[in-house]
């Protein structure tokens, strides 16, 4: 009998977890988040072209929430960062400083197994910005969940080393394809130059 529980409880929780992700699959792809989940890898041109949202900002809050997706509730993060440069999108302004929220699927804690079933990340690569630094972030179009994602996600997200003169830049690829002459960090001064170039230009050809 009680192998009998043990494989009905197994059952239920699969037919819980397809359903889960066929209403997550869903939710993203209505919003455009599902094409920066994609194992795909983006040059910085089609970084910048893939999002709608791209800027420097430095994280003032963090907090955990959770979304109702595909019949059930999934563990969210959202992000507040004030905007220090911001190269493409709109972002709200609050006492003359720009701010971007930012929510995430994952949640802030490390998953753990209650009731004998195991909890699962759908998005092992998406990336946890920590309080107080900065980052450089290339954002998908919000879902209609209000869920976004850096594009290619550890691509579209760069950690800025502030601690050093040139403030040294690099994404969870260590820049690795971003541009023939790019290799580690660079100064963000250059790859600021860089991204303006091609917002200037992606919009010329509009």
């Amino acid at each position: 009998m009680r192998a009998i529980r043990v494989a009905k409880r197994f059952v239920r929780a699969s037919i819980s977890r397809a359903a889960v992700l066929v209403g997550i699959a869903a939710a993203l792809m209505s919003g455009g988040v599902a094409h920066a989940t994609t194992v795909k890898h983006f040059d910085l041109g089609q970084l910048t072209a893939s999002a709608a949202r791209v800027f420097r900002g430095t994280v003032v809050g963090v907090r955990p929430g959770t979304v109702f997706v595909g019949g059930g509730r999934l563990p969210t993060t959202t992000y507040r960062l004030r905007v220090i440069e911001s190269f493409k999108g709109d972002f709200r302004v609050a006492k003359r400083i720009e701010y971007a929220e930012v929510t995430m699927l994952g949640s802030l804690k490390a998953e753990v197994s209650r009731g004998g079933l195991e909890h699962f990340s759908v998005f092992p690569d998406m990336p946890h910005l920590q309080r107080g630094q900065d980052y450089l972030l290339f954002l998908t179009a919000e879902s209609r969940v209000a869920l976004s994602s850096p594009v290619g996600m550890l691509q579209g997200t760069f950690h800025i080393d502030t601690e050093a003169p040139s403030h040294p830049t690099a994404n969870g690829l260590r820049n690795a394809g971003l541009a023939a002459d790019l290799k580690g960090p660079v100064p963000y001064d250059d790859l600021a130059a860089r991204i303006r170039t091609i917002v200037a230009s992606q919009k010329g050809a509009r």
